[in-house]
């Protein structure tokens, strides 16, 4: 259920100007002649009053960490570890490296070998910004030094951040050379197999670098793209994306343009979305550009069936054009007048959509009913084999007062 208010904000009121007041030539040159005044007294500028420092109880949480290390007092380590990690989430990301590494710590003075090797991996996967490289030599080092504590995994351990290395050794090279060769698909490969970021966006890196793209810009906003990922600037990297994704848009057939947006965008805009609030892309791409871009998700290779979850996935990419017309529906409405409205469509087995029809026979022909029908003409569902498929949903639209300006 999708809920909208309307509103309009009050206009401030004129202010009334004073009546005029006339007064005799003498006594109005005498207003203008200069008082003596005392001299001016000497104000002291007070500095303002120093900033709480909020990373003060991180560091305290991260002094009883150590102390109780030192003493091998590992349950009061284990309790300061909890107090860091929290306080880590809450300040930026060298706190949440260095939370990671003192997690490590713990867990092999612990001589806990399994739960070591587990934290030093966590601790590889939260390198990034400009320490990266440092941080990741580190969180390796870590790793190869579990092998002390189980012998057993230690030469698979070694085998494992040796092709770590590898990957990092080749795609230094590459980057150099500006050229894809074996040893990048083999890193792009080991990359997605560990789920390593980092290693992930180099070996993009390297193909923006070496890809033979006209297009200047959009090879400019790649190698961009690549490096906020490294850093992991979610916020860049989605408004790299969203220009990327309008840069290829322009490039297009007008009537293509709509449906310009690469994969890689919306893979952009669903971490912004998970670190600043569901829908924020979108507010920011309206932002940026007073417009949007969509797939067309009928371009994928037909299956049987339209499923479920495809359905709630074209929904949710292409629901900023119905938010139009139910925003303009809440401005129609007579406050405090709430309206649901059950809309039902069909979606054709090459994606398209037709037959929108409301539940309520009345508003077949009203001015709600003409723009959601104009907007569902730029929806694309996947392709499909098999009977045509209803969608239904419901929305719910609700005006509050309005005032107009005096």
């Amino acid at each position: 259920m999708v809920c909208w208010v309307g509103c309009a904000t009050p206009a401030p009121r004129a202010a009334t100007p004073s009546q005029a007041t006339t007064r005799p030539a003498d006594e109005l040159a005498s207003a203008f002649e200069p008082e003596s005044t005392a001299p001016p007294t000497a104000v002291v500028a007070r500095p303002p009053p120093p900033l709480p420092d909020v990373r003060a109880p991180f560091r305290d949480a991260i002094e009883r960490l150590t102390r109780a290390l030192a003493s091998k007092d590992l349950d009061a380590a284990r309790a300061a570890l909890g107090e860091v990690e929290q306080q880590a989430q809450a300040l930026g990301l060298v706190e949440r490296q260095k939370a990671a590494e003192l997690a490590f710590k713990v867990a092999f003075a612990a001589a806990d070998g399994p739960g070591a090797q587990a934290q030093a991996r966590a601790w590889l996967r939260t390198c990034g910004g400009d320490g990266v490289e440092a941080c990741r030599a580190a969180a390796l080092n870590a790793l190869v030094s579990t092998g002390r504590l189980d012998a057993a995994t230690a030469k698979a351990v070694r085998d494992d951040v040796n092709q770590v290395q590898q990957a990092e050794r080749c795609l230094k090279a590459a980057e150099r050379a500006k050229k894809v060769d074996r040893c990048v698909a083999e890193a792009e490969a080991l990359a997605r197999s560990s789920k390593d970021a980092f290693l992930d966006a180099r070996v993009d890196y390297v193909r923006a670098l070496a890809a033979p793209e006209p297009r200047q810009a959009a090879k400019a906003l790649a190698q961009r793209m690549a490096q906020a990922r490294i850093e992991k600037k979610v916020d860049e990297v989605a408004r790299l994306a969203l220009t990327d994704a309008h840069a290829v848009s322009a490039t297009l057939p007008e009537a293509e343009r709509r449906w310009g947006r690469p994969p890689e965008t919306d893979a952009a805009c669903a971490a912004f979305d998970v670190a600043s609030g569901p829908g924020a892309c979108r507010k920011l791409e309206k932002q940026l550009f007073n417009g949007w871009t969509f797939r067309d998700f009928s371009k994928d290779k037909p299956k049987e069936g339209l499923s479920r979850e495809q359905v709630l996935a074209v929904n949710e990419h292409y629901a900023p054009l119905l938010q139009e017309c139910l925003s303009a529906q809440a401005r129609r409405l007579t406050p405090p007048d709430a309206a649901r409205y059950e809309v039902r469509w069909m979606v054709f087995n090459d994606g398209r959509v037709g037959e929108v029809h409301f539940k309520q026979a009345a508003l077949e022909s009203s001015e709600l009913a003409g723009c959601l029908r104009a907007q569902f003409e730029s929806w694309r569902y996947p392709r499909y084999e098999g009977e045509w498929q209803h969608v239904e949903q419901a929305f719910t639209v609700t005006a509050v007062e309005r005032r107009t300006a005096r």
